[in-house]
């Protein structure tokens, strides 16, 4: 789909210069912060006897330019909407070295019904890889709410102290809201969260052994970066199996 222009007649293409010498996009870069993956802890839930795999997540700006999503539907789609099918086009509105910007489809929000406010698809990847490189556990397509929760780097030119982003609107029926991280801020979706975890008492049954547990931002390459041929990963490892210590918990709901 061409891009949306916002002004002046701007390039339909990201990251393309309008003409030899002209404007060009100011462009996010995310990449996953390995620190937070490494707080990760094995719980058993005392209702239900799974045991999880906890793991804490946070995207992190580390480009030039702010990563800006703009959710827009009608009136007609959000009363339409119900639960579990709560969906809105979302749209990324880059911005260029001379301030002008445009918009491009870059997929959809859906409202979580558990976090009680919007998500954008796509934004990470989990896996849980053994010794051999197998994938044994895995979310494809995790949803974010986008906001500035921790400073990642706050030495990047046009960091600011103050963030910009800070919610993903908790109306269901909204018709447009904005979200996105600011450059050298970071996203961070704790461990404690629903989403934020694996089902591993299958693995727990097994010896104990080592396994890779692996973060990749952008894994889909929906989102426009100034990397957009190489999705981000970090990795830590983690060990499961018998006779490693669990503690007690589960996952929660959002707020």
């Amino acid at each position: 789909m061409a891009a949306l222009a916002v002004g002046a007649m701007l390039a339909t293409v990201p990251g393309a210069a309008s003409a030899a010498g002209g404007p060009t996009d100011v462009l996010p870069s995310l990449k996953p912060l390995q620190q937070d993956l490494a707080d990760n802890d094995l719980v058993r839930e005392p209702v239900t006897g799974i045991t999880w795999l906890r793991f804490t997540g946070s995207p992190g700006n580390y480009g030039a330019g702010e990563l800006h999503v703009i959710g827009r539907r009608t009136q007609a789609e959000a009363a339409a909407a119900t639960p579990g099918h709560n969906v809105m086009p979302a749209y990324q509105q880059i911005t260029r070295s001379d301030g002008t910007s445009y918009e491009v489809l870059i997929g959809d929000m859906t409202y979580h019904d558990e976090h009680k406010h919007f998500h954008m698809n796509g934004i990470s990847r989990y896996r849980l890889t053994n010794a051999s490189g197998t994938v044994v556990k895995e979310s494809p397509k995790v949803a974010f709410c986008l906001v500035d929760l921790k400073a990642a780097d706050s030495t990047l030119p046009g960091f600011k102290v103050n963030p910009t982003y800070s919610s993903c609107s908790h109306n269901a029926n909204a018709t447009t809201l904005t979200m996105g991280i600011s450059v050298g801020w970071a996203d961070v979706y704790a461990k404690d969260l629903v989403g934020q975890s694996f089902d591993v008492s299958d693995l727990m049954n097994l010896p104990a052994q080592q396994y890779t547990l692996e973060m990749t931002t952008n894994p889909l390459g929906i989102l426009h970066e100034a990397n957009p041929a190489a999705p981000q990963s970090t990795s830590v490892q983690v060990t499961i199996g018998q006779g490693v210590p669990v503690g007690v918990g589960g996952p929660r709901p959002g707020a």
